[in-house]
């Protein structure tokens, strides 16, 4: 019995290695978006697919139009097993990681050219001076969670613009669930529509409105959201996201960078850039996020402010050669803009808790470890 034992083990020992490697591979493999560096190459991904390289400074992509601005974007993913806690669904802290990876793809799909040509520009404006290039950075990030994400299950990520101010550039990212809500078209990938005759015209409808579809129409999950009128029940999830356009210490105007984009209707002469969304005022201590008009003031000894407003103001810049642009005026886009102003500003309310720190003025319950 023994023998037959050390035998056994020793089979296992000799025979078992390559088993042992194959379910490291598949566990490995089930856990793709875990693994070391996986974030930092989904960023590299987003870039290939959203940027057109070339080898010229400034990229010129062929304008998609104001029909594109509401637009979502959509990615595909899943729910890794070690994304999920001991509740057995996906944990809450993971889905900040994947809202990073759908605002990445937006941002350099609506605004790279843009952000490239007003770098250049006011470089250019400025006399050759200062940075050549603008960036762009998070200001903030919140999340609502509806239904919980089971291990291994699909969802997808529709990202979107929802509004902008003089400083802030706001997006929403909902998580659904995966193949129960269809666009009604694709403007970027034409071949993905069944009726190709119908895809420009399938693209300018608002983005949120909805067909009169007849119940017979509907799938099981869009019957239940008309007849509820609330939140799509596909919804897993929803992420609001303000970032701010950045050259060096300048603050540049969202509205600037789309318009570059090629993403503005024609501007009317009598209408002016939207002010930042009003917010408390909160006690400050080295302004990281400087307003525009502080940090122009600093940048160079020409007056920087004065250069940014000189691109805003002026009307009649857009471009009106995209299919469908001449439905998307700039009042149509202002009303879409301020619909989801109304949210952005009250989210911006959270600011106030910053004031509510009280810090060393209270007792606290105790400091503990964890691990660093």
């Amino acid at each position: 019995m023994a023998s037959d034992t050390t035998s056994l083990l020793s089979y296992l020992d000799l025979k078992s290695l390559g088993f042992w490697k194959v379910l490291a591979i598949f566990f490995a493999l089930l856990n793709l978006k875990q693994l070391p560096f996986a974030w930092h190459l989904r960023i590299i991904s987003g870039l290939f697919q959203q940027i057109p390289w070339t080898s010229r400074p400034i990229v010129e992509v062929p304008s998609i139009g104001p029909a594109a601005l509401f637009r979502p974007l959509i990615l595909a993913s899943r729910a890794a097993p070690l994304e999920c806690d001991y509740n057995l669904h996906k944990s809450n802290s993971t889905y900040f990681a994947d809202f990073d990876i759908g605002r990445l793809h937006l941002l350099i799909r609506l605004c790279h050219s843009g952000m490239a040509k007003t770098g250049l520009d006011l470089w250019e404006k400025d006399g050759r001076k200062g940075p050549r290039r603008i960036g762009v950075m998070m200001g903030g990030v919140s999340v609502n969670f509806r239904k919980e994400i089971k291990p291994g299950q699909a969802f997808e990520m529709w990202t979107r613009l929802l509004t902008w101010d003089r400083k802030w550039f706001f997006t929403v990212t909902h998580f659904v669930r995966k193949n129960t809500v269809k666009p009604k078209g694709w403007l970027l990938q034409p071949w993905r529509n069944k009726n190709k005759d119908k895809s420009i015209e399938m693209q300018q409808q608002p983005s949120g409105m909805r067909d009169a579809k007849t119940e017979n129409d509907a799938t099981g999950v869009e019957r239940k959201a008309l007849e509820n009128k609330g939140p799509h029940p596909a919804i897993f999830a929803t992420g609001i996201a303000k970032y701010v356009f950045k050259r060096g210490r300048l603050t540049i105007p969202p509205e600037l960078v789309l318009r570059n984009s090629g993403l503005l209707p024609p501007k009317p002469s009598d209408h002016e850039t939207p002010p930042v969304s009003e917010t408390p005022a909160m006690p400050v201590e080295g302004d990281a996020l400087p307003t525009a008009g502080a940090a122009m003031q600093n940048l160079t000894s020409k007056n920087a402010e004065a250069l940014v407003d000189e691109a805003l103001n002026v009307p009649g810049i857009g471009d009106q050669n995209a299919a469908g642009d001449d439905r998307w005026d700039w009042d149509r886009v202002e009303r879409e803009r301020l619909k989801g102003m109304q949210i952005a500003e009250a989210w911006t309310m959270t600011e106030m808790l910053g004031e509510m720190f009280d810090g060393e003025k209270e007792m606290a319950l105790g400091k503990y470890w964890d691990i660093p």
